[in-house]
């Protein structure tokens, strides 16, 4: 049992002499954390230009430009190419264990959670890129085929419809890759729905309003056609002279023998 302060010097003698003993006593873990985080630093580096190389050597980023993966990561104004983000990825994964190995060493609960919260979102946000990529793919490829059979078929707005049709299936990629990730799954899941029905809405609208009068022509082309057959179809007249005769109800009888001396 500590014995009792009776004056100031001895009270800011005794918090000073425990602060120290805590400090040696959480020494140990201190710089254990410091070197699990500098071999980290280093370890995560070096797998990360391992993996760059590998995936360059396996000609991921042409695939990725053949794709369009590249072009889209463009657009978006980033300036690396897919092997490259892929190898800073898994360098700040490692980088992220270790520096929860380091906080559960020093025992900072607050900081190791955090850090459980993130390293756990992560595989997450890697699923919802290949899904982006893959659906960024499709798209191209949609937008592709479309465009060469419509073109092919004489269609005027090929590429107007071929656009529609990558927009529609990145679109899809998007909905599942926020899916993925749990990023206002039912607003997102909303707004899709919304934008289809209202692409859906536009076409008839645009087929009924526009197409009003071709329409009408096709109809009245099916009626004259349909008109021409059964005037064709009715008997021709029988003509003068015939051995034939007509009664007054249509039917054709035999004309009389007429007999000379």
């Amino acid at each position: 049992m500590p014995a009792p302060v009776t004056d100031i010097g001895t009270a800011l003698f005794t918090g000073i002499a425990a602060a120290f003993m805590a400090l040696f006593a959480a020494l140990p873990a201190i710089l254990a954390a410091l070197v699990l985080l500098v071999l980290g630093w280093i370890i995560s580096g070096a797998v990360a230009g391992l993996v760059e190389r590998a995936l360059r050597l396996a000609r991921v980023d042409v695939a990725a430009e053949r794709s369009g993966i590249a072009a889209t990561l463009q657009r978006a104004q980033v300036h690396a190419d897919v092997p490259h983000i892929i190898a800073g990825f898994v360098k700040w994964y490692a980088r992220l264990v270790f520096i929860l190995m380091a906080a559960e060493a020093v025992h900072l609960t607050a900081i190791s959670t955090v850090v459980n919260m993130v390293l756990g979102f992560i595989p997450n946000l890697l699923v919802a890129l290949f899904i982006l990529g893959a659906f960024a793919w499709l798209a191209g490829v949609a937008r592709s085929a479309s465009h060469g059979a419509l073109e092919g078929a004489g269609v005027s707005n090929a590429g107007a419809i071929s656009t529609l049709a990558y927009v529609a299936t990145f679109g899809f990629g998007v909905v599942a890759a926020a899916t993925q990730i749990g990023v206002a799954t039912t607003l997102i899941d909303i707004m899709f729905a919304g934008l289809i029905a209202a692409i859906a809405l536009a076409f008839g609208l645009a087929f009924g309003l526009g197409g009003r009068e071709e329409a009408a022509g096709i109809w009245r082309d099916l009626r004259s056609q349909a008109s021409s057959v059964g005037n064709g179809a009715k008997r021709a007249p029988v003509p003068t002279g015939s051995p034939e005769r007509a009664q007054g109800n249509g039917k054709q009888v035999p004309a009389e023998p007429t007999y000379t001396r």
